[in-house]
């Protein structure tokens, strides 16, 4: 929601608490591929380390997880 008559990058969180702009990426394979990263660290956390459950959280099969974290480069222990 913005407070004035124009949308400005505060009103859309380009900035961090300290008032400095976030390094903000348009380019959407980086930011897909960060997206995908994050989603399984955080399935994976939720899922207790579970890979079939993270699997199953993300609406992928096993070897595609496999394959994701070996592309990600994630230090995630199958």
């Amino acid at each position: 929601m913005s407070t004035g008559s124009q949308v400005t990058a505060m009103d859309l969180g380009f900035f961090d608490h300290e008032g400095s702009e976030y390094e903000l990426s348009l380019n959407l394979r980086a930011v897909r591929e960060e997206a995908e990263s994050l989603a399984i660290q955080k399935a994976y956390a939720l899922s207790e380390g579970n890979m079939s459950k993270t699997a199953d959280l993300l609406g992928i099969t096993r070897p595609t997880l496999y394959s994701l974290i070996e592309k990600y480069g994630l230090n995630i222990k199958a």
